[in-house]
């Protein structure tokens, strides 16, 4: 898998709309080559609620969100980069999530992230220190942070943390953050371990992901959990059908 940098500077400023097609193409691909190797994905988090609300895209999102058992995801990163279209690849971009992307950086806005579900450790002491030491590797890692969208005890510990990582580098960051996440051999707990913050603190098990449907994603057929329902409403609440309101109807990544 490469790594790259963030070539902030040279994005292409994409509308909502041609960001929405290049991640159609993105999915398009990624699912080819999952469905010609038998490799089990689903749709997670918004693109997840958006397959489930509105039959494709949340009109204001702008990514796709993937998961898969880390061991599906060791397939996926074995074959993906040999039968990909030539146009995308998998990577890392200065962050803890492998991502789908194209090479050309006027499309870097437009990516899809693929969270993977490792075992955590038993409740307790130990479940918090490895949550502890992942939390602690992210800000680590984290690089062009605004501190301005966080209070001040959150802008100290991720000052803080940023500084821990200085004398590291991004490889043996990003190979102590894989060592971490997959620590966790065996359990019935499971938990999104690249997610960000609280998407890493969700427990999930087994049996929440294990049977799927097909369902239409725009003009992409794609796999949902068929508790669906159980998932959406651990990851948004019960009232997950009905949009938030219009000042929070906001894309997350364009203003990076």
């Amino acid at each position: 898998m490469r790594k790259r940098r963030w070539r902030g500077c040279m994005k292409k400023e994409l509308t909502l709309e041609e960001i929405h097609e290049e991640l159609l193409e993105q999915l398009r691909d990624i699912t080819g080559v999952c469905n010609r190797h038998g490799i089990e994905y689903n749709l997670m988090c918004g693109t997840l609620l958006g397959a489930v609300r509105h039959r494709g895209f949340i009109p204001w999102d702008d990514d796709v969100d993937l998961l898969m058992t880390r061991d599906q995801f060791t397939l996926f990163r074995q074959v993906y980069p040999k039968e990909c279209d030539r146009r995308f690849e998998l990577t890392y971009l200065n962050t803890w999530t492998p991502r789908v992307m194209n090479r050309d950086p006027e499309k870097a806005a437009a990516f899809t992230d693929l969270f993977i579900l490792d075992p955590l450790p038993p409740a307790g002491a130990r479940r918090k220190l490895h949550l502890l030491h992942l939390h602690l590797l992210q800000g680590m890692m984290k690089k062009n942070v605004d501190y301005s969208r966080f209070g001040l005890k959150n802008r100290i510990l991720l000052r803080a943390t940023h500084l821990m990582g200085l004398p590291f580098s991004d490889a043996w960051k990003a190979k102590r953050y894989e060592k971490v996440s997959t620590r966790v051999k065996t359990g019935n707990d499971l938990h999104m371990s690249n997610g960000a913050f609280e998407l890493m603190t969700h427990v999930w098990h087994p049996e929440q992901f294990a049977q799927k449907r097909t369902v239409p994603f725009e003009d992409v057929d794609c796999l949902i959990p068929v508790k669906y329902d159980e998932v959406l409403t651990i990851l948004f609440g019960p009232d997950y059908m009905t949009p938030p309101p219009e000042n929070e109807r906001v894309a997350k990544h364009l203003d990076l």
